[in-house]
C-alpha cells in the first residue's frame, strides 16, 4: 500500500477510498487542505497547520466543525495504521454532498474530512545531493484581486497548468512570476535566493503567494545569522543571486542547480547552512511534541 486513506473516520487503501460524485470538492474543487510531513511520528508545526485550514475555510465560509484535537485524532490514526515513522500527510476538507449539480451554495448536512498518508518520497535527498533544475513559466500567477493565495484550496488549476508548460519543455519544477514580472513562488513551493552579498531574499506576501509555514520558520532561522529581504523581487534580480534554493514542507530546503540555464551551486554553501539551522529547529520541536 502506497497511499492510506482516512475518510471521516474510515481507513482504506486509497485505491479503493471514494467520496461521492455530489461532494463540491469533487465538482467545484470547494474545500480546503493541508499538506506537511513527521519525523520520528511526530507531525512538524501541526498547529500551525489546523490554523491555517482554519483560516482558508474561513474565507470560503466553509465550516470545519473538529477541534483540533479531533482532527489531530484522525491524523494520528490513519498514520498508525500506515505503520512507518516518516511520513507526508495531505488533510482535506470539503463542504460536503449536494442534491443537484449547481454552483449556488447550498447548506451541506456535514462537511467531508479526508487524511490522507504516504512515505517521505526518497527522490527528495536525492534532489538535495544534487539540486533542482527549474524554468520560468509562461503561466502567470492568478492575481490576489481574482484569488486570494491563502486560500490554500482543492482547486490547484493555475500550478498545474504551470506544471505542464514546464514539462513540455523538459523539467517538472516550475516558478511562477505575477503579471509585472517578480518572482512570486513555485508550483508548490516557495523560492529564496543568496545575493552576492550574502542577503537572503524571498518574495514578500504582497505579491501574492502562500504565506507557507516552512517558509516562516527558514525566514526565522536565516534571520539569525543573515540579513533577509522580502519584497517584490524582479526576475533578472533573483537569478542573477549566487545561490538558490526552493523551500517546502515535504522537501525542507533544497538548492537549485540551473533555473532557465543559469547554474548555481547545489547545494551552495549558505543554503546548507539554512538547512543545517532549519534542522536543529525541527528536531528541537520533534522533541518536545507529541508522537502518533
Amino acid at each position: 500500500m502506497t497511499t492510506l486513506a482516512w475518510i471521516n473516520g474510515k481507513v482504506c487503501d486509497a485505491r479503493n477510498a471514494m467520496v461521492s460524485v455530489m461532494d463540491r470538492g469533487f465538482l467545484f474543487g470547494d474545500g480546503v487542505y493541508e499538506a506537511g510531513r513527521s519525523y520520528d511520528k511526530c507531525f512538524l508545526f501541526l498547529e500551525e497547520h489546523w490554523r491555517r485550514l482554519r483560516v482558508s475555510a474561513g474565507k470560503l465560509e466553509l465550516p470545519v466543525p473538529w477541534t483540533d484535537q479531533k482532527l489531530t485524532d484522525g491524523l494520528h490514526e490513519a498514520a498508525r495504521a500506515f505503520g512507518h515513522p516518516d511520513v507526508c500527510f495531505r488533510t482535506i476538507v470539503t463542504r460536503g454532498i449536494i442534491d443537484s449539480v449547481g454552483l449556488h451554495m447550498t447548506e451541506t448536512p456535514e462537511q467531508c474530512l479526508v487524511h490522507l498518508i504516504t512515505q517521505v518520497p526518497e527522490k527528495f535527498e536525492l534532489q538535495r545531493k544534487t539540486g533542482v533544475k527549474i524554468l520560468t513559466s509562461s503561466v502567470r500567477r492568478n492575481p490576489v484581486s481574482a484569488q486570494d493565495p491563502n486560500i490554500k484550496t482543492s482547486n490547484y488549476l493555475n500550478s498545474l497548468l504551470a506544471c505542464q508548460d514546464v514539462k513540455r519543455r523538459g523539467v517538472v519544477d516550475g516558478i511562477l512570476c505575477d503579471f509585472q514580472g517578480n518572482v512570486t513562488e513555485g508550483t508548490n513551493f516557495s523560492i529564496f535566493g543568496v545575493t552576492q552579498d550574502n542577503e537572503v531574499i524571498t518574495p514578500g506576501l504582497e505579491v501574492g503567494i502562500l504565506d507557507s509555514i516552512t517558509r516562516r520558520h527558514v525566514l526565522s532561522v536565516a534571520a539569525t545569522k543573515f540579513p533577509v529581504r522580502e519584497a517584490a523581487i524582479p526576475l533578472e534580480e533573483f537569478q542573477n543571486c549566487k545561490e538558490v534554493f526552493i523551500v517546502s514542507s515535504t522537501r525542507e530546503i533544497v538548492g537549485v542547480s540551473e533555473w532557465d540555464g543559469r547554474s548555481y551551486p547545489a547545494p551552495g554553501e549558505i543554503t546548507e547552512h539554512l538547512l543545517g539551522l532549519l534542522r536543529a529547529e525541527i528536531r528541537k520541536y520533534v522533541d518536545s511534541h507529541a508522537k502518533f
